[in-house]
């Protein structure tokens, strides 16, 4: 069957099919269509029931066929396809949209609604709720017996609170660390119970008494007694440990022997292996793998201290963030020599991974000014360089773009092209010339050495070439912070070839003249990011902001024995450039059942002073397309309520200061295919007055009436592995007014002027 004809013939079942999607349930299979409103009854007087109800809400939002908003009133194009496009094995693309579109019904027995009453009484138990009541009636279609809604209905109980919170009689040291922890601060007098806050709380408590050397101590060892026959609704919570534990658990243990098994795969009984002792760890290894001292700084552990869950926290990510194993595993084993001593012998087993790997990453760029093509990027990689888990990576990067219709006969030629070759060298640790190497207790420290050379070809206007060197210390003391320094940072960008209508729009701004004449950067920067999105939690934040500088250092030599109006200076035959740039990103996360809302705000300036009257090109910030206000051109935005009505005078419109900001609606529609509602907002501009484009300068006082507003929806083809997205972006308020006004209500203009975007992960 041809695509077009499998088109049409979902369509037209999905028109014609209606309740039909039913027919194929089995005689006792009820399609559950949805939630009703949670009503709360019974509620007694000054019960404060919001977070409860949120939570009840939460637990019963059951996902449904075709959904949105929790409702259905999408097409259910997911079960038409689960019924309707049978694929046999040799019809490949029928069986792609089946795997894409497809979705098995959701029925009533999938949900059931007993058990979900019965668990939001265990759970609101858990909360602090007791004696909490909850039920739920299933409502039958009454035009189709195989379709039923739900409706929760729940008894809320007034909530329980701490009346005392105190610690169980003092008898050792482990009583003592119970009641100088921080779980006194977290479990307090007047607070709700809450059963995963005290679980929580005496994991941490667990944690940190094994700090302290009592290995075997288990958080179940934490002895919680609640007492309920106390005033109504108040508990009293005693804390200590168990009674009568065993001996190992009352026992503070050292550590003995350290040994690393640093072996192959492929390593067998004949394989030559060593056995070295190295600063009083015994390293058994298969030849010269990794250096000595690269295995002895990752371990956190010395002999004779006392046993420390952090430490054996801290030592295996060292060793995961050396990136040269596969496998990284730590045990603990008790020394039978002297049982007296409580002495543990640390062993770790390490299985480094291929030294040689290689990795390759392309996607086809659309872009929304009529440009089209691939992009790619190859590398091989050697992880473990000079045997110190060095990584060496060559790479080249290429991408071809084509412009739909004639070009010009001022054109370089009939595409543009970027092609470059990158080389980078990481280090597993800080290190600064002429200071030796110190060990210290980072959970990621690495030094790297990036040089790249790449020659950029656009159509209508210019060639260039840049190249860049710079050295950058990355490092971290936990999982969620990471800071970034560049000491050096290079990159000089030169005009090799110009067109006619390029020389004519600089030669008549002096603005973007010197944007491309000022293209050698030289100076330090500084980046910062904030990230718990590793793991889904309700709230997620993601926060980056950055600072680099360029000149500086130069200008104080450059400028000896010269005068202010002899700028601006050189320095090897380029003029330098000099500016200050600060960037901001906030990204937030609020998470549901198969949906989420995504947020993120974006704020940048750029100075350029002294030997800069503009900034370089590169560093300049540019707005539209994709990735940003999907409303409007990709670097056509602005600069302020500028207007170029032809879109051809300028090299991209680009400017000093840019504010921007997005708000998304995720949803899941099937396995594969989810869905997207956005709104985005902002603009850019410049710090200085350009006669050649007014309007373009920020104005505190007015600069809010040049925001441009964008919405839209879009489709995500999340297959795990990477996420296809396709994105229709409508301007609904321009920068600049059209018919004395800003807003697009009302015009075809919205529906006209929209765009469409193919691009390759999500936009923020």
């Amino acid at each position: 069957m041809k695509v077009s004809s499998i088109i049409w013939v979902v369509i037209l079942i999905g028109i014609t099919s209606g309740c039909s999607n039913t027919r194929f349930l089995a005689e006792n299979q009820v399609l559950y269509t949805g939630r009703e409103k949670v009503e709360l009854v019974k509620l007694e007087k000054g019960t404060k029931a919001s977070s409860a109800k949120n939570y009840v809400e939460s637990i019963t939002n059951h996902k449904v066929n075709n959904a949105l908003f929790g409702r259905r009133v999408l097409p259910p194009i997911g079960l038409w396809t689960h019924n309707y496009v049978k694929a046999e094995k040799d019809q490949k693309f029928k069986s792609w949209i089946y795997k894409t579109l497809a979705s098995d019904p959701i029925l009533l027995s999938d949900v059931n609604p007993e058990l979900r009453a019965k668990k939001i009484e265990n759970d609101l138990f858990d909360k602090g709720y007791f004696h909490s009541k909850a039920w739920a009636e299933v409502h039958i279609n009454p035009k189709n017996p195989h379709k039923a809604r739900v409706k929760y209905f729940v008894e809320l109980a007034p909530p329980v609170i701490y009346n005392k919170v105190t610690i169980d009689t003092l008898t050792d040291y482990i009583d003592t660390l119970i009641s100088r922890d921080k779980f006194m601060s977290e479990i307090r007098t007047g607070d709700q119970f809450n059963l995963e806050k005290i679980k929580a709380s005496r994991g941490k408590l667990s944690r940190r008494i094994q700090n302290n050397g009592y290995f075997y101590f288990m958080p179940d060892y934490v002895q919680l007694k609640a007492d309920t026959v106390v005033e109504k609704g108040t508990i009293d919570l005693n804390v200590g440990k168990a009674k009568n534990l065993p001996q190992q658990v009352t026992s503070v243990y050292t550590i003995n022997d350290i040994v690393i098994n640093n072996l192959s795969r492929t390593d067998t009984i004949s394989s030559n292996i060593k056995t070295v002792d190295y600063e009083g760890i015994k390293i058994i290894s298969s030849g010269d793998k990794i250096k000595n001292e690269v295995l002895a700084n990752a371990i956190d552990f010395k002999k004779g201290e006392t046993y420390s869950y952090n430490t054996y926290q801290s030592t295996l990510n060292h060793l995961n963030n050396l990136g040269v194993f596969k496998y990284v595993n730590i045990t603990f084993q008790p020394d039978k020599t002297d049982s007296l001593n409580h002495l543990l012998n640390v062993v770790v087993d390490l299985i480094k991974a291929d030294n040689i790997m290689a990795d390759f990453e392309a996607n086809f760029m659309s872009k929304s000014s009529g440009y089209i093509g691939p992009q790619a990027e190859i590398g091989v990689s050697h992880n473990n360089t000079f045997h110190g888990a060095e990584r060496l990576r060559i790479g080249l990067t290429g991408g071809f773009e084509w412009q739909w219709g004639t070009k010009t006969e001022s054109q370089l030629g009939t595409y543009s092209y970027q092609a470059g070759i990158n080389t980078g060298l990481t280090l597993p640790r800080i290190s600064i010339p002429f200071r030796p190497a110190k060990k210290n207790k980072l959970l990621l420290q690495r030094t790297i050495v990036n040089a790249d050379i790449t020659i950029l070809n656009r159509i209508a206007y210019y060639k260039e070439v840049s190249g860049k060197i710079n050295l950058q210390y990355q490092w971290s003391k936990t999982s969620n912070i990471q800071h970034s320094f560049y000491p050096i940072y290079i990159n000089s960008v030169n005009l090799l070839a110009t067109t006619p209508e390029f020389d004519s729009v600089v030669n008549e701004n002096i603005y973007i003249r010197k944007s491309f004449e000022e293209q050698f950067i030289l100076g330090p920067r500084y980046e910062f990011s904030y990230n718990n999105t590793l793991t889904t939690k309700p709230n997620n934040f993601m926060y980056q902001a950055g600072i680099n500088t360029s000149g500086n250092f130069i200008d104080l030599f450059a400028s000896m024995g010269k005068e202010p109006s002899e700028r601006p200076y050189y320095f090897l035959n380029n003029i330098y450039s000099q500016f200050v740039k600060i960037t901001s990103d906030f990204r937030y996360y609020r998470n549901g059942y198969n949906k989420s809302l995504a947020f993120r705000f974006y704020a940048g300036i750029g100075m350029p002073y002294n030997n800069s009257t503009a900034l370089p090109y590169v560093e300049q910030f540019f707005s539209g397309g994709a990735y940003s206000i999907r409303g409007f051109t990709a670097r056509y935005l602005g600069p302020g309520s500028y207007h170029d009505t032809d879109q051809s005078g300028y090299i991209d419109q680009s400017g000093d200061l840019k504010l921007e900001s997005n708000l998304e609606f995720r949803f899941d529609m099937s396995k594969v295919l989810k869905g997207a509602l956005f709104v985005d907002a902002g603009n850019i501009w410049l710090v200085n007055e350009d006669i050649n484009r007014p309007g373009a300068k920020f104005n505190a006082n007015t600069f809010y009436e040049q925001i441009a507003v964008a919405a839209g929806f879009g489709f995500r083809f999340d297959f795990n592995f990477f996420v296809l997205r396709t994105d229709a972006g409508f301007p609904i308020r321009n920068p600049y007014p059209t018919d004395n006004k800003y807003w697009l209500f009302g015009s075809n203009n919205i529906f006209s002027s929209g765009l469409f975007h193919l691009a390759i992960g999500y936009p923020f």
